[in-house]
């Protein structure tokens, strides 16, 4: 053990098996519960800050090693902080409560990390969730190339994304952040959940000048500052994450990102505002996909799809790419409710008494609009909506060629 290595530490129950993350501003570790055996996940919050360090989670973690040496690597006895009381505190101007209070409100969602309780040290706040040993949705694409193969498989995830992110804009909570070392695979990569609300926000609206996010998945209203065109004083939050959305299918499909940056400098995001069509010729991917991917990065958010009409275009994409595994989808087909019904928690419905959708009223007619756009291409032949479901298609060839890119790797903004 060196001097900032803490494996082997308790905090309370839970023994620190080793450090699994780092971000800016905590530390995530895989423990074991020493009663129950169960693995989970802590995630380390500083409460102190030091700004002559950069990296304020290098700081924390020299803070934390000094800390339980002088208590013989053992803290006992922390204080476990109420949940309820927690969640219904977002308003608080203090980063890391703000954190926890927004992830809280919406962590019931099967597509959402779970936190089963929070303990508070007097240097740090230590997070207990859901442990995920697949790792990332990095590692399993680009690694692993878990997507590489199956079209559906692409789909029930991106599908599982979409409702999630979907559920949080019900809620009136956007993201900001999704990337995909933010989401967490389980099930042979069949499952994803989303994490990190570090940088998420409750306001409708996003002020011109803030920088938020992670660089390759930002829109360009986040990056106001670099693009000239954009000269709004405020931007609306939830279509930054429609754009992020888009940017990860590329990562599915192509096992890239299509720029480093959404901004006038970037030579490649620039040729693609003169000329869409440059990403099929920089990237495999099929004319389909390129209309939906063009609706992503609509420069005005207000022109971009919603999330509605997101889902449905990918569900009903016949190839993702020109050659290839992902040059041939699966075909579904299911009725319009459920190809549009979003995942809820098992103990919370998203059906009103009165049989209304429980969405704020612009989550309502958004949904309301799309299903009038929707009446005028519904299957003739068969009467169905297409539907989500995982097929491999064995038949497939072998041999393809992944693309790589190397500005697809972690970045933080």
């Amino acid at each position: 053990m060196t001097h900032t290595d803490i494996t082997g530490s308790l905090i309370n129950e839970y023994r620190i098996v080793k450090l699994i993350g780092s971000g800016a501003y905590g530390l995530v570790y895989q423990a074991q519960n020493t009663v129950t055996g169960q693995q989970v996940a802590i995630k380390c919050i500083s409460k102190k800050s030091n700004p002559s360090v950069k990296k304020q989670s290098d700081y924390l973690t020299t803070l934390l090693a000094e800390h339980l040496l002088e208590r013989d690597f053992s803290l006992q006895g922390l204080r476990e902080m109420s949940l309820k009381r927690l969640s219904m505190a977002d308003n608080i101007p203090c980063p890391f409560v703000r954190e926890i209070s927004i992830h809280l409100q919406v962590h019931q969602h099967p597509n959402v990390i779970s936190i089963h309780k929070i303990l508070d040290s007097q240097v740090a706040v230590f997070v207990v969730m859901d442990y995920y040993p697949e790792g990332d949705l990095f590692v399993n694409i680009v690694d692993r190339q878990v997507y590489a193969r199956s079209s559906g498989l692409i789909k029930d995830v991106f599908i599982q994304l979409i409702d999630v992110i979907s559920y949080c804009h019900s809620k009136g909570i956007y993201h900001c952040d999704i990337k995909p070392e933010n989401i967490m695979c389980a099930n042979k990569g069949s499952k994803v959940v989303i994490g990190d609300f570090g940088l998420a926000v409750k306001s409708k609206y996003i002020q011109s000048k803030t920088c938020i996010g992670s660089s390759y998945y930002m829109a360009p209203e986040r990056l106001c500052t670099m693009n000239h065109s954009l000269t709004r004083l405020e931007y609306p939050a939830c279509k930054g994450d429609i754009w992020s959305l888009g940017v990860i299918l590329i990562n599915f499909c192509c096992t890239r990102n299509p720029w480093m940056k959404a901004c006038e400098k970037d030579a490649t995001y620039s040729a693609f505002k003169k000329d869409p069509k440059i990403l099929m010729e920089i990237l495999d991917i099929s004319e389909e996909l390129w209309n939906i991917l063009c609706d992503c990065f609509r420069e005005e958010p207000e022109e971009r799809i919603s999330l509605f009409e997101l889902r449905d275009r990918v569900l009903k994409c016949r190839s993702f790419t020109v050659a290839g595994p992902l040059s041939r989808c699966d075909s579904y087909e299911q009725d319009m409710d459920d190809a549009l019904e979003c995942a809820v928690p098992a103990n919370e419905s998203s059906v009103g008494s009165d049989g209304s959708l429980d969405l704020p009223m612009d989550h309502i007619i958004e949904y309301a609009q799309y299903l009038q756009t929707l009446s005028s291409v519904k299957n003739t032949a068969t009467g169905n909506y297409t539907q989500n479901q995982f097929v491999l298609d064995n038949n497939i060839m072998d041999n393809v060629s992944i693309m790589s890119n190397k500005s697809f790797n972690m970045n933080f903004a």
